[in-house]
């Protein structure tokens, strides 16, 4: 655990550490609604909600670097929508058969576009005209692996700036951690079957990491729910 020295928290080897804000228990809070929601139709490994078109877990795009991941659920009348893969998106307004979701220059719109698709549309200030990508809905499992290879995604970018910053080497083991100092460099990605943040393990939703050539090359591995891996 880390502790507080004249104002500044450190880590248990006395560096400095980040402030760490409640994302975790708030991400699993908000993932709760979005499963409840799910939960009758995902049992089985079914994927049609049973009674609203825009609930579910949704998939589009391209590798795991770019592709867009989007959960929509409900918490009594109101619509949680969580993006790439659990960061809260913004306030959900349901306007006709759409979902809107309006962030400073942005807005997103999630619109039914046939069985088990979804529209989803940018739009705003940051778009000379509106941006377009179909998601289509897949299982509850299904989403998680995918989160937990846009995690070794986002690690993987965290290790280039790393690098790009000047380092010979890339960094310990003990640095590519929640709590080391690659997680001040990169929004560290959380493991989507605990909830908590993407840790060192071979258990799904962890990674393993190991220098290679002397830390002038490395390895990196997700594992996945059926003990399969993404990476190297």
């Amino acid at each position: 655990m880390g502790e507080t020295c004249g104002g500044a928290r450190r880590d248990g080897r006395g560096r400095p550490v980040a402030p760490v804000t409640p994302s975790w228990p708030i991400l699993v809070v908000l993932a709760a609604a979005v499963l409840a929601a799910v939960a009758a139709t995902a049992c089985g490994g079914a994927t049609v909600a049973a009674d609203d078109p825009l609930v579910g877990f949704w998939l589009g795009g391209g590798s795991a670097d770019q592709m867009t991941m989007i959960q929509v659920g409900r918490s009594g009348g109101d619509y949680i929508v969580l993006a790439d893969p659990d960061a809260p998106a913004g306030d959900a307004v349901k306007k006709g058969d759409s979902l809107v979701i309006e962030s400073h220059a942005v807005t997103m719109t999630l619109q039914p576009a046939g069985a088990d698709e979804l529209a989803l549309t940018f739009s705003g200030e940051m778009f000379a005209t509106p941006h377009s990508v179909v998601l289509r809905r897949v299982t509850r499992t299904r989403y998680a692996d995918a989160s937990v290879a846009q995690g070794i995604a986002v690690l993987r970018r965290g290790l280039a700036m790393w690098k790009a910053g000047g380092a010979e080497t890339y960094p310990p083991a003990d640095e590519v951690a929640a709590d080391g100092l690659l997680a001040q460099m990169v929004r560290w990605p959380s493991n989507p079957f605990t909830g908590g943040p993407m840790g060192p393990g071979t258990g799904p939703g962890e990674y393993t990491y190991k220098l290679l050539d002397g830390g002038r090359k490395y390895a990196l591995t997700g594992h996945l729910s059926d003990g399969r891996t993404v990476g190297d």
